[in-house]
């Protein structure tokens, strides 16, 4: 009779799983800036011991979506008002090198794709559903980025969407923003869809820059500090 291997967890593996599912807490705003996390908790959640947990929250903090403090505990990294605008500058840089790749790089099946994608955040637009808008904008720049084919840029543009993620819901409720919003994605997309890389970067930079007014408005109004 043969013997089964027996399985054993990857350490790695659960790792990923514990960090992936703190982001996406993050993303959503269960864990809130500032909250406290428990990393006896979670080890008891993920039914394992505290290693991979530390592991996982060590790679948060070297995102800086958690701060890690000796002796006091690790919470979920609360930006300042100053931090999130220069993180906002960063992702207009961030996304428009990323335009620029997808109007070098697109095919034509992203090419369809993209259309799609911009057919969605229309309708949404004219419907003024802002949860609807955010997701199908989400949506849309996912492709971009999957047509930049360039996963370095990619990753550091995401973290940094998600480290502003608790604070950028409120930018679509703003009046008239949802359709300023898609004339801008318009003009992102005609430039992509037409090879035009500087114009593609330049449309994506005014894009994210609209949008950051709005935020900076959201920042001060709620003076965080």
């Amino acid at each position: 009779m043969s013997r089964q291997p027996v399985k054993t967890l990857d350490p790695d593996r659960l790792q990923d799983r514990i960090r992936l599912q703190l982001e996406q807490d993050i993303q959503t705003g269960k864990l809130a800036p500032g909250m406290a996390i428990d990393e006896k908790a979670l080890a008891q959640s993920f039914e394992t011991s505290r290693t991979p947990v530390r592991e996982a929250l060590l790679l948060l903090g070297a995102k800086g979506l958690v701060d890690i403090i000796p002796r006091t505990g690790i919470y979920v990294h609360r930006p300042s008002a100053s931090e999130l605008v220069a993180m906002m500058e960063a992702l207009g840089e961030l996304e428009g090198v990323l335009a620029r790749l997808a109007a070098l790089r697109l095919n034509p099946a992203l090419a369809e794709a993209l259309r799609l994608a911009l057919q969605g955040t229309a309708e949404q637009a004219a419907a003024q559903d802002a949860a609807a808008y955010e997701r199908a904008n989400a949506a849309l720049h996912e492709v971009i980025y999957t047509a930049s084919s360039n996963p370095f840029i990619v990753e550091q543009t995401r973290t940094v969407r998600l480290r502003m993620s608790a604070f950028r819901g409120q930018l679509f409720e703003k009046a008239g923003r949802l359709a300023r919003s898609q004339a801008e994605h318009e003009a992102v997309v005609s430039a992509i869809l037409a090879g035009d890389a500087e114009a593609a970067a330049e449309a994506m930079r005014e894009h994210i820059s609209q949008g950051g007014k709005v935020f900076a408005d959201l920042v001060l109004s709620h003076q965080l500090q």
